[in-house]
């Protein structure tokens, strides 16, 4: 069995009251979740992914499938308390974990480690800080494609948007990866509220300096609190203490695993190398209007547009007719040879329909005496779809 030492610390952050980040930090599982919805869904997606891990993977994993399975089942539940309960709706979660599976039929002991959304594991091996997961978000696409660098992407103001998360649909694609127990190895697991106000290089600079995994953690967390803390933040230290000489993988890259490929559902994924970009609908983040926040905008500024056209159609008619009056009084009276001719305007409606609502704008009908010279214009109905 692996001898692991490890440390968790989280924090609210300086603008937040609540903490939406979850976590779980035992003997054979470690996971970090990020919730995201209004109304406190964020905490009960959040929860509902680290007690699924907990309750499935605490007492040890025969595969990397058995983890992606609890990943899966935790999509489930999310996605089906969601629909189930309107005011929980939209929520979601990110989900990281590193799980411990203990020696098999020959195979050696070894770590899983399964990612969806923006929450990271980082690896250091000897001197090296690595990304062991690859971050599903609108930024991380970006510069994978060399549109922005490192420093823009972290003050990006899309770098809250993620690609995939827990209980948004039904079925979520799951990046998973086996590593090796290699000792002397520290992962750091942490949400975005970290990555967020701390580059990677002073992230490694507080690892370096802090050997014990507790202190390394709240250390981190403090880091992020202090360089702004505007989101939750949490922190796994987990270190390994027993395994594999470093001497025996020399040589093998730190994000190396087992060369299979397998597919447990239709969308989800293990794979042994980095997820290739993947058009995904874009996920609002706990920064980002919901799904139906965005379709109710959409009505209204529709609704507003329609409204403003109506009352301008009103105005312009307004000013002809007042400018044929200011006309027609450029002389007291007419002369006894002028003909009067009354022009009366039909009523003129302006009708905006807007799902739910019709609104219905009437102008009443204007009678105008007007001289030969001038030409009063004929009533005109203008309707508005």
């Amino acid at each position: 069995m692996a001898a692991l030492a490890w440390g968790a610390a989280t924090d609210p952050g300086r603008i937040r009251q609540e903490n939406e980040d979850a976590f779980v930090a035992e003997p054979m599982v470690f996971a970090v979740a990020d919730g995201m919805g209004g109304h406190q869904a964020g905490e009960v997606a959040s929860a509902l992914a680290a007690s699924t891990l907990r309750d499935r993977l605490s007492n040890g994993a025969t595969s990397l499938d058995v983890v992606v399975a609890a990943v899966v089942e935790a999509n489930a539940a999310i996605f089906q308390t969601a629909h189930t309960n309107a005011a929980q709706r939209g929520m979601g979660t990110t989900l990281t974990a590193v799980a411990v599976l203990p020696p098999l039929d020959g195979r050696p002991e070894q770590l899983a480690v399964v990612n969806v959304g923006d929450s990271r594991v980082y690896l250091v091996r000897g001197d090296e800080l690595t990304r062991a997961t690859v971050d599903h978000s609108y930024v991380q696409e970006l510069l994978a494609t060399g549109h922005i660098t490192e420093a823009e992407a972290r003050a990006h103001p899309r770098r809250n948007i993620v690609t995939r998360a827990l209980g948004i649909e039904p079925t979520v694609r799951v990046d998973a990866w086996l590593m090796p127990v290699v000792r002397g190895d520290r992962y750091v697991l942490c949400s975005d509220g970290l990555v967020d106000e701390v580059d990677d290089e002073k992230i490694h600079a507080i690892i370096r300096s802090h050997p014990e995994a507790q202190s390394c953690a709240d250390a981190l967390v403090t880091a992020a609190v202090e360089s702004g803390g505007r989101d939750n933040v949490t922190v796994i230290v987990v270190d390994v203490v027993d395994g594999i000489d470093p001497a025996e993988i020399a040589g093998i890259p730190a994000d190396a695993s087992d060369d299979d490929t397998v597919s447990l559902t239709r969308t989800t994924v293990i794979s042994d190398e980095p997820p290739p970009t993947l058009e995904q609908p874009v996920i609002a983040s706990k920064h980002q209007p919901t799904k139906v926040q965005q379709q109710l905008g959409r009505q209204m500024t529709l609704k507003t547009f329609l409204i403003a056209l109506g009352v301008a159609i009103v105005a312009m008619l307004v000013i002809v007719f007042v400018a044929a009056a200011l006309t027609d009084g450029d002389d007291d009276a007419p002369a006894p040879s002028t003909t009067v001719t009354e022009t009366t305007v039909p009523e003129t409606t302006v009708t905006e329909t807007s799902e739910p609502d019709t609104t219905t704008t009437t102008v009443r009908p204007t009678t105008t005496t007007s001289a030969p010279t001038s030409t009063s214009p004929a009533g005109a109905t203008t309707s508005v779809p």
